[in-house]
């Protein structure tokens, strides 16, 4: 099967893919099960046609060069779309291939790991890769087609090419740790949940309730790792409004007070997907068990 001219073959793509993908020539030797001097020679054979060098050394290991990362992106899109074309075709029961999806870190450390144990357990050839990172970067990478599904609680601007195929409400507290609740100085610290990384994003609503009772309120940190949030809050440095699904052990134990327990903080959950992109059947299961 020919990728593009030149002799280049989807093969050839393939051994240069899993040797970055695995951080070897031997690691990717033993991931496709062929002797290393093949990988070594498909490499060779990929850099001669491209008339190009993939890598350059340094000390005893190899690092991509400018050429090498370009063509390592579009080997991203393209193993992905092939690795679609095999689910759309197997038996839901034997799930293979990578699954890439990316996204806010809470969400992909707090509430999708469950999902990643059942998934790996009832479908042992599954394989995932994921990201998180700020979400303008998680986006770029959705619009690119770098990652088959991104996870996130808020998107201020969503690209034409991209669409969101489901939406589920989560409760959030505002929360200090307890016996600092009526101490000014701690509740006027303020720990920012918005993306550090987007302008469009510095009004806070949860600071305008605050300064409602305390004016002096300020934004003491901001991060886009909620878990950050929650081990500052922890130790008595400000307030945070946490997803509940972070914090119920230490609501529970007495560790994190509620500031307004009365009031009911929700958004939303975002799947997002590219419009032209058709779901794999594990991107598919995925989502289904998302609740």
């Amino acid at each position: 099967m020919f990728l593009m001219l030149n002799d280049i073959e989807l093969n050839h793509l393939k051994y240069f893919y899993y040797t970055v993908l695995e951080k070897g020539v031997a690691p990717a030797a033993k991931r496709l099960h062929v002797q290393q001097p093949v990988v070594s020679k498909m490499l060779k054979t990929l850099e001669s046609n491209l008339d190009q060098a993939l890598f350059w050394k340094k000390g005893r290991s190899k690092c991509l060069t400018n050429y090498g990362q370009l063509v390592f992106r579009h080997c991203q899109v393209v193993f992905n779309e092939v690795n679609k074309i095999k689910q759309s075709s197997a038996d839901p029961r034997e799930l293979g291939g990578i699954l890439t999806i990316g996204g806010s870190e809470p969400i992909i450390n707090f509430l999708c790991s469950n999902i990643f144990d059942k998934m790996i357990t009832s479908y042992p050839k599954l394989s995932f890769n994921i990201y998180t990172s700020t979400q303008a970067q998680m986006i770029n990478m959705l619009s690119e087609g770098k990652l088959e599904l991104g996870c996130f609680f808020y998107v201020p601007h969503l690209s034409k090419d991209l669409e969101v195929i489901k939406e589920l409400p989560f409760r959030f507290h505002v929360v200090v740790k307890k016996g600092l609740e009526n101490q000014a100085k701690i509740v006027q610290s303020f720990i920012g949940s918005r993306e550090i990384d987007d302008n469009s994003t510095h009004s806070f609503p949860t600071v305008e309730l605050l300064r409602k009772k305390y004016p002096s309120t300020r934004i003491q940190f901001s991060s886009n790792s909620l878990t950050l949030h929650k081990q500052l809050v922890l130790k008595g440095k400000g307030v945070s409004i946490l997803p509940q699904f972070m914090i119920v052990k230490e609501l529970k134990n007495g560790q994190l007070i509620d500031l307004f327990p009365n009031k009911k903080f929700e958004w939303n959950l975002l799947i997002i997907k590219r419009k032209s992109d058709y779901l794999s059947t594990s991107a598919q299961s995925f989502v289904n068990q998302i609740n």
